[in-house]
């Protein structure tokens, strides 16, 4: 007897390759067992495949081992997966917000809104942030020895320039191509130009520890689960390439379990994974108080040489598959049931 049926909406090119099982980064025969398991059934949707005010859109469903495509009416709760670029795909999202659940809708905020949030509460654990303008980059470079360049939204670590002032007073820019060293007035119109109009913040750089040379950070996912609260999943870290101080695992990053990385940098390293883990879940049950249906995050979090704990940015759509990089399939199975549970969560009391 099945307790009712979760949406999941994924992004076109994930819901193309359903049927042949290519679904790249998403795993999503892992949502499959996560409902069998607790009785849910699960529907998976496309953005351009749903016309607002229509009660039924053309979905898969999966049933006894195989997804069946038909025209299926769309659930009252949904966990959301796409990221929404057009301007109709937003309607669309829009729309199914208003009339159904959907967790998660948004899937990308700007970094600056979420530093501002955080502020209040937790400015002891976040770098100074501002955003870009060229007096502020030559304030910024007057206080601090390095900083990092950011878009204010973007994701897997895209665009970033790290400024790093020598001994000599010259800054060396990495980021565009060749490192570039100048000095701090000709850096500044490098990088004004670098930056152009696009909306960018500057941020402290942290001195972060590091692993055989190379900085490191750790990813935290927390999620809501299937009591309604927030829960830290796991956690792993993201080791920088040689050379780079960029940790993302799409810019050539690579993963390591966070106890490793702890161990080699401190002599107590399970009392930092626990300042760890405490910062992240108190973070997200902060923002998910302030943040519309927030359900599901991966905050990227730095230790720096002194052990202190930092908040560096929160990803809105986290990409799991770092878990099963690190070797940590009970965790990366766990990233994909938690969201069926929440939804589960939400059926039941939606029902009531």
């Amino acid at each position: 007897m099945h307790m009712g049926t979760l949406g999941i909406l994924v992004d076109p090119g994930v819901f193309r390759g359903i049927r042949k099982g290519r679904t790249g980064h998403e795993r999503i025969n892992l949502y499959n067992r996560a409902a069998a398991k607790h009785g849910l059934s699960i529907v998976y949707l496309s953005l351009n495949k749903i016309r607002p005010h229509a009660s039924r859109a053309l979905a898969y469903r999966w049933r006894n081992g195989k997804y069946v495509l038909g025209r299926h009416p769309i659930p009252p709760v949904i966990h959301n997966r796409a990221m929404a670029f057009s301007a109709s795909s937003r309607r669309r999202l829009a729309w199914l917000n208003r009339t159904k659940y959907v967790y998660n809708a948004k899937t990308r905020y700007s970094k600056y809104a979420i530093h501002r949030k955080l502020r209040d509460r937790f400015a002891n654990h976040l770098p100074v942030t501002v955003r870009y303008s060229k007096s502020r980059l030559k304030n910024m470079m007057e206080r601090y020895g390095g900083l990092f360049i950011k878009p204010e939204s973007g994701s897997v670590g895209k665009g970033i320039l790290q400024l790093v002032k020598l001994g000599s007073g010259s800054w060396k820019l990495k980021g565009k191509g060749k490192p570039i060293v100048a000095g701090p007035a000709k850096m500044r119109s490098i990088v004004h130009r670098a930056v152009g109009s696009r909306r960018f913040l500057i941020q402290q750089a942290i001195r972060l520890a590091n692993y055989h040379g190379r900085p490191y950070d750790i990813r935290v996912t927390v999620q809501r689960g299937g009591d309604g609260n927030w829960h830290v999943v796991g956690m792993f870290g993201k080791v920088a390439r040689k050379g780079s101080a960029v940790t993302n695992v799409a810019r050539g990053g690579t993963v390591k379990r966070t106890e490793v990385l702890l161990r080699n940098s401190f002599s107590h390293p399970s009392l930092i994974a626990s300042n760890i883990r405490n910062l992240s879940l108190s973070m997200a049950r902060h923002l998910g108080g302030k943040l519309n249906r927030l359900a599901d995050v991966g905050l990227d979090i730095g230790v720096d040489e002194t052990g202190k704990v930092y908040f560096i940015e929160m990803n809105a759509r986290d990409q799991r598959y770092g878990f099963r990089k690190a070797g940590m399939l009970p965790a990366f199975r766990k990233t994909y049931e938690n969201p069926v549970l929440y939804g589960n969560y939400l059926l039941r009391s939606r029902s009531k």
